[in-house]
């Protein structure tokens, strides 16, 4: 009897344990612990952090008219950062319970923010939201089990994490497709709001968007004191979508909130937006009205200048994020970037100038001095050698003698030509005789004598 109590009571201890690896999560940290903002639930949750037990409090899941609001962490996979969370109350499906699991696929993307991804098929009897929903006699399986929907969430459909008390301290470079200020029109669907005057200034503090309530008074996306940080942004086809945490010490969730998000893309020279509160909805377009948003046509007044940047980039999973600080440069810069292009390219084009009057000349020159040589008579050298040849074929090397022909002196240069050995004696010049000697005239023997007055 003894024996089979303490076989029972191992079994049990064994299963229980078990189960206790099961639940042990190890991330995302002990940081996590403590209060955070959450886009998903446009809202507050609390996670808290009990040995290895994680607990979240703050999430509200309604599936069959059941209603799951707090989750504890029971598996995970540390290669691809999931975590799954179960409920920790049943959803009942016409009396048989069901057990409700969230796979959440996070990236950290700085120390007091995140974002996430929610790993399931959308479940139509939840509203849609991905959220797994099982028979509770079913034995829990893997992490994979929970995380491998058939039809997952696409890239722009993630969720934004900002822990409380750090709202200052998680913005990040807003993409370049809104790096600039400008003038900017509202449209919350019924009317026409703000325009001439009024400014939307991303370029003061490149993680910050801020509104000057004084040029209009409309309130911009949900946030009374018209600042909030850039959480996070991704780019997704044509569309650039951008999760901004306000920066409001309250809000009441009807006019204000927590989140907003931003749809744009470029249009022309201008930059079209929708703004909805909490996370971005995949169905919504930047030039769509939302429920309760409103839309904005952004003309630029001007770029933000020109900086130097070092970025640090963290991937994990299939996600990559990059804060970056910057050090802004004077606006003269710009003049002097622009100066130094048009002074390069001025340059270049003297070169090719310069270039091409020269080759106009040396052709020039070239055609003259084939004119010279085409008007000059032909030079005709006669050599010991070719003295035969030419006594016996006169008309074969020298010229006819007509009017024309004209007899010339022997130039020095010829005249050392002549005098120059060569391998073959063509050069060899005749030999000279010399002259013979002018006959001296004797003097008369009788000459005639003088002739004398006497005469």
């Amino acid at each position: 009897m003894w024996t089979r109590i303490s076989l029972s009571t191992l079994i049990l201890w064994i299963l229980s344990s078990e189960q206790y690896v099961e639940s042990t999560c190890t991330q995302p940290s002990s940081e996590w612990s403590g209060n955070w903002y959450d886009s998903q639930f446009d809202g507050t949750f609390a996670m808290t952090w009990s040995g290895s037990a994680i607990t979240v409090s703050g999430w509200s899941v309604t599936a069959y008219s059941s209603t799951v609001t707090s989750w504890t962490c029971v598996l995970e996979d540390t290669t691809n950062n999931y975590i799954v969370f179960k409920g920790d109350q049943t959803v009942n499906l016409f009396g048989a319970p069901q057990n409700a699991y969230i796979c959440m696929a996070w990236t950290s993307v700085s120390t007091y923010s995140a974002i996430y991804y929610l790993r399931a098929n959308q479940e139509t009897n939840a509203g849609n939201f991905r959220v797994f929903i099982e028979d509770s006699a079913i034995t829990m399986g893997a992490a994979s089990k929970y995380c491998s929907p058939s039809s997952g969430p696409s890239t722009a459909e993630y969720h934004a994490l900002v822990k409380q008390s750090y709202i200052s301290s998680v913005g990040q470079y807003f993409p370049t497709l809104l790096l600039g200020t400008y003038e900017y029109t509202a449209n919350d669907g019924s009317s026409s709001l703000c325009g001439t005057g009024s400014v939307w200034d991303n370029c003061a503090d490149r993680t910050i968007t801020a509104f000057n309530y004084t040029q209009c008074s409309t309130v911009m996306a949900f946030s009374s004191g018209g600042t909030l940080y850039n959480v996070y942004s991704v780019v997704s086809g044509s569309y650039t979508y951008v999760t901004l945490v306000n920066a409001d010490t309250t809000t009441d969730q009807s006019t204000t909130y927590r989140f907003t998000c931003l749809i744009s893309e470029a249009s022309g020279s201008n930059v079209q937006l929708s703004l909805d509160h909490g996370s971005c909805s995949t169905s919504g377009t930047p030039s769509t009205v939302p429920s309760g948003g409103m839309t904005a046509l952004l003309t630029p007044y001007e770029p933000c200048p020109f900086t130097t940047t070092s970025a640090t980039t963290t991937s994990i999973t299939t996600i990559t994020t990059t804060s970056a600080t910057s050090e802004e440069t004077s606006s003269g810069s710009i003049g002097l970037f622009i100066g130094a292009a048009i002074g390069g390219l001025l340059f270049i084009l003297i070169i090719i100038g310069v270039i091409i009057i020269c080759l106009k000349l040396k052709k020039k020159k070239n055609v003259v001095q084939d004119e010279e040589k085409k008007q000059m008579p032909p030079q005709v050298r006669v050599f010991r050698k070719d003295i035969f040849d030419i006594r016996r074929f006169p008309g074969k090397y020298l010229p006819p003698i007509n009017g024309e022909c004209v007899i010339e002196t022997m130039s020095p240069r010829d005249a050392l030509e002549i005098g120059t050995p060569d391998a073959d004696n063509r050069l060899t010049p005749l030999p000279i005789h010399p002259a013979a000697p002018e006959p001296v005239t004797q003097p008369d023997k009788h000459p005639l004598p003088p002739i004398t007055n006497n005469g």
